[in-house]
């Protein structure tokens, strides 16, 4: 986790919940799951997501960058 903040997003603007409009989010790196990949006690393999999650609502959004 890290400190909460403000977001740029590539084109230049900033993030904004889709929900409550904040504009300070914590960010989080987390794996995304596959039952292929579980199944064969491959996990670790997966690919990460970056994920934004609200700091009013606590509304997560989800990335993959």
């Amino acid at each position: 986790m890290s400190e909460p903040r403000p977001v740029r997003l590539p084109n230049g603007g900033t993030l904004s919940c889709d929900t409550c409009r904040n504009d300070v989010f914590e960010e989080y790196r987390w794996k995304l799951q596959t039952t292929g990949m579980t199944f064969f006690n491959l996990d670790w393999a997966n690919r990460d997501a970056t994920c934004f999650v609200c700091t009013s609502c606590r509304r997560i959004h989800w990335f993959h960058l």
